[in-house]
Order: structure tokens, then sequence, then C-alpha cells
């Protein structure tokens, strides 16, 4: 008898859904494993950067106190140190006149440029340039603010009426850290 049937080959062709299933599962995986490593690495250089942002400013503070003899003084209010634009002011020189000191009757209006006789001790705070991404707001106008890799600001607390508080005999000068909560053990600070 000979039929006209199709013969089965032992061949078979495509995929079954449990190889499928498999290969799918052991890419998600893997992109799992790396997802979350990326995520470590971009932490962690985030931190790093923000501790070299914390030892320029330190570095500028040094030197505008080699010059002026004090250290900025937070305005009474917290209000410039809250946001670090006291920081800002003094160490790009613009909004303190020649003086150089925040709060004296020479004071400009902060315009984005030093002002005329004012030393720049940290030229990264200019806006134009900005090359560290320490200034925040819209260009062309004075900053807002001065912020960490992670958008927190930096706040800085110096002066008579901080002494008690303080945890560094001249300045504190911290960031919230990663978690954007302050006083918490991920910040960073110079104490």
């Amino acid at each position: 008898m000979n039929a006209n049937h199709p013969t089965r080959s032992g061949k078979r062709s495509g995929f079954t859904l449990i190889e499928l299933l498999t290969v799918i599962t052991i890419i998600v995986v893997l992109a799992g494993l790396t997802m979350g490593t990326m995520g470590f690495v971009q932490r962690k250089a985030a931190v790093d950067k923000a501790r070299g942002q914390l030892a320029l400013l330190e570095n500028a503070l040094e030197r505008y106190h080699a010059d002026i003899g004090v250290y900025p003084e937070a305005a009474p209010d917290g209000k410039d140190s809250r946001n670090g634009m006291i920081l800002y002011y003094v160490l790009f020189g613009d909004g303190i006149g020649a003086d150089g000191i925040r709060g004296t009757e020479d004071d400009g209006q902060p315009d984005s440029e030093p002002d005329e006789g004012a030393t720049v001790y940290l030229s990264q705070l200019g806006p134009s340039m900005n090359s560290m991404q320490l200034l925040e707001g819209i260009r062309g106008e004075a900053p807002k603010r001065i912020v960490d890799p992670f958008g927190n600001p930096w706040i800085y607390v110096s002066g008579e009426q901080y002494e008690e508080s303080m945890r560094n005999p001249d300045f504190d000068l911290s960031s919230a850290g990663p978690d954007g909560i302050q006083d918490t053990k991920d910040d960073i600070t110079n104490w």
C-alpha cells in the first residue's frame, strides 16, 4: 500500500515556547544585574564629584580667608546659607563690591559677572562657564542656588551667631548627599 501521506521528518523548525521563555528570562536577569551595577556606579561617581566640589569650595574659602582675614558670614536669617548663595557672592565676586564682603554699602545687584575690583576665588562659579555644574538657575540670569551633583543645595554656616551649633571651628559646608535628607549617614561634609 502506497498512501500519499506526507511523511514527517525527524527535524523540527522553530523554537518551543519553553525555550523562548528561558532565553527571555536569562536576558531579563542579565539586564537587571547590569542596571543595578550601573546605578551603583552612577551614584558612586556623583558622590566622588560632590567630594571634589567640596574640596574646591573649601580651597576657595581658604584663599578668601587668607585675603580678607575672615570667612564669609552667613546671613542672620540663613537665607543665603541655605542655598549656598553666600559662597557664590564672595567666591565669584558678584554682588559684593570691591571690598569682597557681603552686606556692606558697596554691594551691587548680582548680574552673573564679577563686580569691578572684586577678586574671583572660584571661576567655576561663573554662570556662563558652570563647568562643575554647581549653579542652578536660568542661563543669562543670576543663579538661584549652588547645588551638589544630586541637585541639593550646598549648606554653608559660619559666623558668631552659629558658633554653638557648628561642627567645624571655621565653617560648616555640607551636602545632603544622595538621599537629599540633611543629617543622615550619606551626607557629604567638611567635618
